[in-house]
């Protein structure tokens, strides 16, 4: 079986030279492409799914590919012949003649010349941005003639100066190739038991994969591309999730997430946990374990990242403005409050944040000592660019709460509680301790429920229309005044989220420049669901009350989950506990 073997030639000749040498490496099935360092980046992806064995290029081209592709990548060494030919070929050059490169290849050169007694200034460079200073340098000394790689070569023609290409010869070409059946023969041992588990991991539902600090995707198996919607062409993880990079971050820095601490994503499709994997080298690489949101219900708390305005809601209902006619000055931290979906992270979105800061949104659902001190670990971490957005405080322990007020003093980040009732009343009922009730008590926010917010409906209507017609396609210009008045009479009791849904049926549904009353039903049907949701009569539900309590308990559960939709979310608001709990009761 011939070694699949992808050769990148960052020059034309290194590529004519390695086409004429294939009839000699009988051994490998040699694809050749010529590119440099900006020409090979964005096909990484495409050489990842032709069934590589490994890849051989030089100089900065090669370091690049190690850097990013997962293949085995061999660098094309700079020999004593190509050293002593180059030489031969500037010695005589009259004008003056300078070598700009890296040091491992400028030593080389230097003995060369000193046996040949040639005197050749230098200038050693330790990254390839340091070429165009390196370049002027020379240029100002007057030097004419530049020995160096292929980047260099190409930059001295436009600084005016004639280059002269260290390029490859076939005893150079001929070691890599040597090289790579050595490295190729070692790979094949460990490649056996990958496959095993591999085969392994890709039966299973949980998505899991491992990841280095630049996002590179070194495996992962389909589920947990099929949770992430990855592509099996995308190879690094940042390009659909930036804000993932922060998690790596995290857990670089000494955070664990298991079952108990888990980040959600910013659309609530998936949940991750993971942890760093100890390296010999200073690559950092990365665990990660991926599952659907909804089956991390049993986790204590949850997390996520969110950068400034989304398209969940529209600006406009993000702004300050909306929520405060007063247009108050906002100091942290703070504690906002207010019903289900009235809009308090909204507010905190549209109002706190700017572009140069991201919100570090944390759910606590219930208080455990692993988890509550991960979570410390976690805001002990945070930096001044980040805001903390905290719910379910209340759910922690009186002392747990007074103890993540102590910790929160010494934090750089700033922090917004967010609560469903008042904080104050919250207090008086020993729901919240007092000292980290004093954390925040100087800036308290109440969050009108959308029915307190009546005159600004209209506004609201207006913001979603225009949302929704570019999302559709449609050309809607307003909406009739009877609709107008039924939406106004709705009592919304899932505010601003019941809105958002109402506004987008009512678009979908209509073909016309104006939402007409043809709309209605959607929005009678709405209501009268919520009405049959608001009764637990036995004779309408067939509630059996000749039973023990604990099955009278489970049968209203399953029967508010119904009328919700399995929304374990809205039964749990409902019945006026967390998800945590409601999820041990029907696991029990």
């Amino acid at each position: 079986m011939s070694i699949k073997t992808l050769v990148v030639a960052p020059y034309a000749g290194l590529a004519e030279l390695t086409n004429i040498l294939k009839a000699e490496l009988e051994e490998f099935d040699i694809t050749v492409i010529q590119g440099d360092l900006s020409e090979v980046l964005p096909q990484i992806d495409s050489f990842h799914l032709q069934g590589y064995d490994l890849i051989i290029s030089r100089g900065g081209t090669a370091t690049l590919l190690s850097k990013h592709s997962y293949l085995p990548v061999i660098d094309i060494q700079v020999s004593g012949f190509d050293i002593l030919r180059m030489l031969t070929l500037v010695k005589g050059f009259q004008a003056p003649v300078e070598m700009i490169g890296f040091r491992n290849v400028i030593e080389g050169i230097i003995s060369g010349s000193n046996l040949m007694d040639m005197d050749i200034s230098y200038t050693v460079i330790h990254h390839q941005d340091e070429v165009d200073q390196a370049l002027q340098a020379a240029k100002s000394k007057g030097v004419k003639v530049i020995v160096g790689d292929n980047i260099t070569v190409k930059k001295a023609t436009g600084y005016g100066m004639q280059g002269v290409l260290i390029t490859s010869g076939p005893e150079s070409v001929k070691a890599a190739f040597t090289q790579a059946k050595q490295i190729y023969k070692i790979s094949q041992t460990y490649k056996v038991k990958n496959q095993a588990f591999e085969t392994l991991l890709s039966t299973m539902e949980t998505g899991y994969a491992i990841v280095d600090q630049e996002g590179t995707v070194k495996y992962a198996n389909q589920a947990f591309r099929d949770l992430l919607k990855l592509k099996e062409s995308q190879s690094n993880l940042f390009r659909s999730y930036s804000y993932l990079q922060k998690l790596l971050v995290n857990l670089g820095q000494g955070i664990t997430l298991d079952h108990q601490m888990m980040m959600v994503d910013q659309e609530g499709q998936f949940a991750l946990t993971g942890d760093e994997i100890p390296m010999e080298s200073d690559l950092k690489v990365y665990y990660l374990k991926a599952r659907p949101a909804a089956q991390a219900a049993d986790a204590d708390i949850h997390f996520g990242y969110s950068a400034g305005l989304n398209h969940t809601f529209p600006p406009l209902i993000m702004t300050q403005a909306v929520y405060s006619k007063e247009k108050a000055s906002y100091t942290l931290p703070m504690a906002v409050y207010g019903k289900e979906g009235a809009g308090r992270r909204l507010f905190v979105l549209g109002s706190l944040m700017d572009h140069s800061k991201t919100m570090v949104e944390i759910k606590i659902f219930k208080s455990a000592e692993a988890s509550f001190r991960a979570l410390l670990a976690l805001i002990s971490i945070c930096n001044e660019d980040q805001i903390l957005y905290i719910s379910g405080a209340e759910n922690l322990t009186l002392t747990a709460q007074e103890e993540f007020a102590i910790t929160l003093e010494k934090v750089a980040a700033k922090t917004v509680f967010s609560f469903l009732e008042d904080p104050v009343f919250m207090l008086e009922q020993t729901q919240i301790d007092k000292k980290l009730y004093n954390f925040f008590k100087k800036q308290i926010v109440y969050i009108a429920p959308l029915h307190e917010r009546r005159a600004d409906l209209e506004e609201y209507i207006r913001a979603f229309l225009i949302s929704f017609n570019e999302k559709y396609g449609k050309q809607i210009v307003g909406v009739r005044p009877e609709v107008i008045e039924a939406l106004h009479d709705h009592s919304w009791a899932n505010n601003l989220f019941e809105l958002k849904d109402v506004m987008e049926q009512f678009v979908q549904h209509t073909s016309s420049e104006y939402i007409d009353t043809n709309v209605l039903p959607i929005l009678y049907g709405l209501q009268q669901n919520q009405k049959n949701k608001g009764s637990l009569d036995p004779e309408l539900t067939g509630l059996n009350l000749n039973q023990t309590l604990d099955h009278i308990e489970k049968d209203i559960i399953q029967i508010v989950l119904e009328q919700e939709g399995m929304n374990q979310s809205h039964a749990a608001n409902r019945l006026g506990i967390n998800r945590s709990t409601l999820w041990r009761k029907l696991k029990g």
